[in-house]
């Protein structure tokens, strides 16, 4: 809801309150932004100007001898007349570098799609605040954007040239926010290829901190998502501000505190080469960032920001709609594969459950490797003698879906587009252009390059056989061309793409890739329903990044994959049990050779998959809350609902000498009974090493042929845990679930966790 008190505007939701005024120099500033007030008391909560402090520089003596901009929470902020911080908009022209901007009005206004920008659906209204300076011929229109339910405020800017010469925009920000005290911790994220969202925390001093991608995509390196928490802040307990952007380019997050203890926050495009020449009656809109605040610690950001991406982001036509279950081919077999190959890994599958079958890299050109091919979408007819026709009917003919992998946005030197449109890579015209992957980016400022992207994947899109497409991105910018504003006009040549796509095939679901999760950002889940977390399918590392990633988005958009025992890039042997329960807290799927596994192997997927429909919906749709860290020395998620809740539980680093353990529990219905038991598993006879022979007749040597054997077709069940209890005791953390093993013996109760074993833990309702 958005409501005009004379100068002060408030914007509110569910649990919060945004208040903003104009100050007596006409400037828009935040008195609050945080838990709902009462709007009867708007005065109390002005922010005085006090006198002027130090050598501050007094903006207009006529309007106030006291305000100095460098000492106001202001909204926006320019610099060279007393602001100091960050600028969100840097501006030059002939007439010089000083736009001072001023409050002309404010009004709400039906809320409409944002121009050349995905845009979250739901808001029924916006307040535009216009502000300008008359001297420079430039309007400066700010946009506050209210989703109620998820208590999400969303803010954008446009700048509008009104005089009669040119201005160069060097810099604009979407968002800029300012917090009244110290005490706060900068809580992100950094990363790379196969090692996403990794967490990072910064107390914040009285520095700028500044970080973000300059790699042309939203990057790996840090998302655009990221907090600020009151330092003392726990899973459930303190004020936290959550930010991010629905941007897929390079961005920029910069926070900054000054003399006084106040922290200015600013959001949006990053102004690395960024220079945007604005014509007279021409403008220029940012993308939108948003924020929220919560008093309930992270797990509150993470159930604002999960509600709002699946409420507002995800295409609504896929919003709350179970994800299926994949089989992808890549880590199975690479791109050595042919028909045969792959209509037996398809038979196993379907066999085990699955539903979806997603052929991966290597379909198309003359494909074997990484070198050529990029960009000629047509069949590689020695593989596939019968067509992507023939081996979709196969597919569909088994009772899945078909799903086909793509990488639209890249060319490969040797390739016949290549051959036939050198010009159509980015290239400097300067330099030999550097190769990444072997590949370079085809220009998507290029109206004839977005024409056949879109033309190469359609064709294939309208025979009608594919359901699925995964979309993958696998380098990042280099050679940009001279062009001031070329990284942000290639993004809105994507959005264009990726919108005209998925507007013609609405009902066809899109995987967004870049290397794994160098581009999970709103910007992409508002085209593609769920990303690909990272190429990093080790169950412990993903583990800590699905956490992480969960802070800022929902389950629902993480596709997760149970892979090798020995994993691709870590080289750690973790068993498919393990593997299972940190996959399933999202988008199941599975990525081997099936038909190298063992029966037990087997047998243990199909158990898997049975238990995933079982509770699907809850697993990528349920209320998300994270009980425990690695820190402490397990990791343990909670997906809940009205009627269940799920416990994945990851134990750290084995403890010879181990304590008994509760399992702390916060969704469930106090006033209802609950069954609860623990998701069966089997351990591998391997497992106990020559402990084996201490329980066998005969002596069995560790690695030998018997013991390999035995292990392919049987295991040993892990501990049993059931029972019955109230909400109330389980949400209290005093459920028992055993003491780990500590090489004395061995019971049902016993948990052979090892180092980063994992379980499910159930919790239904009793009717």
């Amino acid at each position: 809801m958005i409501t005009i008190h004379e100068r002060r505007f408030v914007l509110s939701t569910k649990e919060n309150t945004l208040l903003l005024r104009v100050n007596e120099a006409d400037k828009l500033v935040c008195d609050h932004y945080g838990r709902r007030i009462e709007e009867s008391d708007l005065e109390a909560c002005a922010i005085p100007a006090g006198m002027p402090a130090g050598r501050q520089v007094i903006y207009d003596e006529t309007k106030s001898k006291k305000i100095s901009l460098g000492m106001i929470a202001a909204e926006y902020g320019t610099p060279y007349k007393g602001d100091y911080l960050s600028p969100m908009l840097d501006l030059t022209s002939d007439k010089g570098r000083v736009y001072d901007f001023v409050f002309v009005e404010a009004k709400i206004r039906p809320m409409e799609p944002m121009i050349g920008y995905p845009t979250p659906r739901g808001a029924s209204e916006e307040l535009v605040v216009l502000t300008r300076d008359e001297k420079m011929g430039a309007e400066l229109e700010l946009h506050y954007v209210v989703y109620e339910d998820a208590d999400v405020i969303g803010k954008f800017a446009v700048l509008r040239n009104t005089g009669e010469e040119d201005f160069t925009i060097r810099k604009i920000m979407s968002s800029q926010f300012c917090l009244q005290d110290a005490g706060y911790t900068i809580h992100g994220n950094y990363g790379n290829w196969a090692g996403e969202f990794q967490r990072n925390e910064t107390l914040i001093g009285h520095y700028r901190y500044e970080f973000g991608s300059d790699t042309g995509s939203s990057g790996d390196q840090h998302n655009p998502f990221f907090m600020i928490k009151r330092t003392h802040s726990t899973l459930t307990t303190g004020s936290v501000y959550g930010f991010n952007l629905i941007y897929s380019g390079s961005h920029r997050a910069i926070v900054e505190m000054d003399s006084f203890g106040m922290i200015r926050v600013q959001q949006g495009i990053s102004p690395q080469g960024f220079e945007k020449v604005l014509h007279p009656n021409e403008e220029f809109m940012t993308p939108m960032a948003v924020l929220t605040y919560t008093h309930n610690g992270l797990n509150g950001i993470c159930d604002h920001f999960h509600r709002f991406v699946n409420d507002h982001v995800i295409p609504e036509n896929f919003a709350y709609k179970p994800r299926p279950i994949a089989f992808n081919n890549w880590e199975g077999t690479y791109m050595k594969f042919n028909e045969g190959k792959l209509k037996s890994l398809a038979k196993t599958a379907a066999e085990i459950g699955c539903e979806l079958f997603v052929l991966d890299d290597g379909w198309f050109g003359h494909r074997d490797d990484e070198t050529s091919s990029l960009g000629d979408w047509n069949l590689y007819k020695k593989k596939l003698p019968h067509g992507i026709e023939g081996i979709a009917a196969y597919v569909h003919k088994l009772g899945m879906k078909f799903g086909l992998w793509f990488e639209p946005e890249a060319i490969s030197p040797d390739s016949d587009l290549a051959r036939e449109h050198p010009d159509w890579a980015i290239q400097d015209g300067v330099h030999d252009p550097s190769l990444g992957r072997y590949q370079q980016i085809l220009d998507l400022t290029k109206p004839e390059v977005r024409d056949f992207i879109v033309e190469a994947v359609a064709q294939h899109l309208r025979t009608g056989v594919i359901d699925f497409v995964k979309w993958d991105y696998n380098r990042t910018f280099s050679d940009l061309p001279q062009s001031g504003s070329f990284c942000h006009d290639y993004i809105l040549g994507l959005y264009d793409v990726v919108g005209r796509l998925t507007k013609e095939f609405p009902d066809v679901l899109f995987e967004n890739c870049a290397s794994g999760g160098g581009r999970n950002d709103l910007g992409m889940f508002s085209y593609f329903p769920q990303g690909w977390v990272s190429d990093d399918t080790d169950a412990f590392e993903r583990a800590k990044m699905q956490m992480e990633m969960a802070f800022g988005y929902p389950p629902s958009v993480m596709s997760n994959h149970v892979s090798a025992k020995t994993n691709h890039q870590m080289l750690r042997k973790t068993s498919f049990g393990t593997k299972f329960d940190v996959a399933a807290i999202g988008v199941l799927g599975y990525e081997m050779n099936l038909n190298d596994a063992d029966p037990i192997d087997i047998k243990e997927f199909k158990n898997q998959i049975e238990f995933y429909k079982a509770n699907r919906e809850t697993l990528q749709f349920g209320t998300y809350r994270l009980l425990d860290v690695f820190e402490n020395g397990r990791q343990i998620v909670e997906m809940a609902d009205k009627d269940r809740a799920l416990v994945s539980y990851m134990n750290y680093l084995q403890n010879p000498h181990p304590g008994n353990e509760t399992l702390p529990l916060t969704g469930l219905d106090p006033e209802a009974v609950y069954t609860y038991h623990v998701r069966p598993e089997v351990h591998s006879f391997k497992t106990f090493g020559s402990l084996i022979n201490q329980v066998t007749p005969i002596h069995i040597k560790e690695e030998g042929a018997l013991v390999n054997m035995l292990s392919r077709r049987r295991g040993l069940d892990a501990e049993g845990l059931h029972g019955e209890a109230t909400g109330s005791t389980l949400n209290s953390g005093a459920l028992q679930i055993g003491r780990q093993w500590a090489g004395t013996g061995y019971d049902e109760s016993t948990r052979i966790m090892l180092d980063f074993g994992a379980r499910i833990y159930v919790f239904e309702r009793k009717k």
